[in-house]
């Protein structure tokens, strides 16, 4: 029997029972629907955590591999003492879209003369790597982003909280230069962010220019942040920055490749094997039974049809055939419902609260956004499909165990 006989039998055998057709096919719509909801907020969830991660670390990062090594400890010693032959070496390069240098350290806050014990980390760097790739300028809620060559501050909501301060203010940083000094600096409080994370809300943010003062670092950087075409060209990219002289000696990291992201691509990676992985199996095991009752009822049927000349693969075939028809049908229908609540939470999101976030150390938004994308889409299909040939494969192979004489005689 060809191909075009065997798909023709079993597109009309699809139809032959209509409730157990529409119970297989809903058990591919239940797990096509559930994987492009599930699937698109995943990639949500964690693209827009690794995203707003990247604004604020760059796609590649240039820094001391001693500064790496004890980086919770901030030791502002292990600085580069000449970042503008790197900045220049750097942004020459074709691929590279900006790059930035960045201190940061500790600092105590208050308003006045006084000695405060609100305590904050500061960022020095220049406004257009916080307003345009941090994108702290949509997280102003009073006041504006400072400007280069001023003395202003900004701070982050729970900072100017704690502090008593208000736009205006003159606000007293005392903070520590890089052989351990005590080093204040005094500026004009102009903007307070509040982003519901823990290292914005936390945070101080003044002009560069003004942290290597504090810092006693009056040429060099703690580190450079570059920034390519897409993230996803990180690595080639910060492979060709290791050839650059000005760079020889640092360590030219991308952001794919440091611990915390590598292991957090790991996470992301089996959490979406095993979300797929049970969802493709419990609706593969639905098929399956259904299958399995529509082979007991037809075993006189297919005796038949092996007595009259089908071989064992193409018993296979059919069963196998009939329930992908079934399952393209239902993996359709499936990922255009699934669609639609994966469309809203990818448009309006689900506020989680800042008591959830704050204490989140990375740019972290206080709403999680699904990422309903084509992508998802074809791989839900995929899997509907992946569905319908496991849960029919045992079926199938029992069908083709089946003796032409045993079946007939069975269907007496």
């Amino acid at each position: 029997m060809n191909i075009a006989a065997l798909a023709k039998l079993a597109g009309r055998n699809a139809t032959r029972k209509p409730l157990r057709t529409a119970l297989t096919a809903g058990m591919v719509v239940v797990g096509t629907g559930l994987l492009v909801v599930s699937l698109s907020w995943l990639n949500g969830i964690f693209g827009g955590m690794i995203d707003q991660a990247i604004g604020a670390s760059g796609h590649v990062r240039i820094v001391k591999q001693e500064f790496l090594d004890r980086e919770k400890l901030m030791p502002l010693y292990e600085n580069i003492p000449e970042v503008q032959p790197i900045l220049d070496a750097v942004t020459a390069h074709p691929d590279i879209v900006a790059a930035y240098p960045r201190i940061m350290g500790g600092a105590t806050v208050t308003v006045g003369e006084e000695i405060g014990e609100v305590f904050g980390l500061v960022q020095g760097a220049p406004a257009e790597y916080f307003t345009k790739w941090v994108q702290l300028d949509a997280a102003l809620t009073e006041g504006r982003f400072f400007e280069a060559g001023t003395e202003e501050v900004v701070l982050g909501h729970e900072v100017a909280k704690r502090a008593g301060a208000k736009l205006g203010d003159e606000v007293v940083l005392l903070g520590m230069t890089q052989d351990g000094s005590i080093s204040p600096i005094k500026g004009e409080l102009v903007g307070i962010v509040r982003q519901g994370n823990g290292l914005v809300d936390r945070g101080i943010f003044v002009p560069f220019a003004r942290m290597q003062w504090m810092t006693d670092i009056p040429d060099g950087a703690i580190e450079v942040v570059a920034y390519g075409r897409e993230k996803g060209g990180a690595i080639p990219l910060a492979a060709a920055l290791r050839d650059l002289p000005e760079v020889s000696g640092l360590s030219v990291q991308a952001w794919s490749e440091s611990e915390m992201w590598a292991n957090m691509l790991k996470m992301v990676d089996a959490i979406r094997g095993m979300l797929v992985f049970v969802l493709v199996f419990l609706a593969a095991l639905g098929v399956w039974n259904t299958m399995m009752m529509s082979v007991l009822e037809r075993t006189d049927e297919i005796g038949v049809m092996r007595a009259m000349g089908m071989g064992r693969l193409g018993a296979v075939l059919l069963f196998v055939g009939e329930a992908s028809a079934i399952a393209i049908l239902g993996g359709v229908v499936g990922v255009g419902l699934g669609a639609i609540p994966a469309w809203y939470l990818t448009k309006n999101g689900i506020e989680i609260g800042e008591q959830v976030t704050q204490n989140i150390e990375i740019p972290f938004s206080t709403t999680m956004y699904a990422e309903l994308s084509p992508d998802v889409m074809v791989q839900a299909f995929a899997m509907g499909l992946v569905m319908a040939v496991i849960g029919s494969a045992l079926p199938a192979l029992r069908a083709a165990l089946i003796q032409p004489v045993v079946a007939m005689r069975n269907g007496r």
